[in-house]
């Protein structure tokens, strides 16, 4: 009874949190305010999340899940962790870029470097299967590079394209932040067009709408 309460709490409060978010923003959107709007006292938030990076980071966790799940169970393939990345990356930026509330709470995490990893998932087991599929030698300090590398480009190319400085259709966003990973491992240009190809064919063939990020 006392799990089951915790649990419907803790639910509560992200409920609110994603409403909030989309509405007001990250920056408007206070731990103060949330708890407020949960009906619940301020000092029990830092139970279920010590603060309000940690809701982000629980809500992201959740979307990137969905998404991933969605992909993983229609793409018929077994051994292409790459290929499945780059369909999922694809779907989760559009999701949130397309929207423009999800997109102004997602440049004013993003514009903070603090918070920015919150919106960051791990991504660390699926980098291994990738080098172990394409046959590379990669030990834990070439994953780490590939990881930090590619974390930098991506949020630069995210935070250009928010603010106005990256003038470029978002499809083409979407390819760039896809194509990141298989150039940061190597990986050969006509493998990683073939990918897009068939990312583009998924997008086209499967109807998503109903995942939301926030709201």
């Amino acid at each position: 009874m006392r799990y089951k309460k915790g649990f419907e709490t803790k639910e509560s409060i992200i409920k609110v949190a994603k409403k909030m978010f989309y509405d007001m923003g990250y920056t408007k959107s206070t731990v103060q305010k949330i708890a407020d709007n949960a009906n619940i006292p301020l000092g029990l938030i830092p139970y279920y999340f010590k603060t309000k990076d940690n809701i982000v980071l629980e809500i992201n966790s959740k979307f990137f899940l969905v998404v991933y799940e969605f992909v993983n169970s229609r793409l018929n393939i077994k051994r292409n962790s790459y290929l499945k990345l780059y369909i999922v990356t694809s779907i989760y930026y559009e999701l949130i870029l397309s929207d423009t509330h999800n997109k102004k709470f997602f440049y004013e995490v993003l514009r903070n470097k603090s918070n920015f990893r919150s919106l960051s998932f791990s991504v660390e087991r699926i980098y291994k299967m990738i080098a172990k599929e394409f046959e590379l030698d990669y030990g834990q300090i070439d994953i780490d590079c590939v990881m930090i590398s590619e974390f930098g480009a991506r949020r630069e190319l995210l935070l250009n394209y928010c603010e106005g400085n990256l003038d470029v259709e978002l499809e083409y966003l979407l390819k760039k932040l896809s194509s990141l990973t298989g150039k940061l491992f190597g990986i050969s240009g006509e493998i990683i067009d073939n990918y897009h190809r068939q990312c583009i064919e998924f997008m086209e063939t499967h109807d998503y709408s109903y995942i939301k990020f926030l709201a």
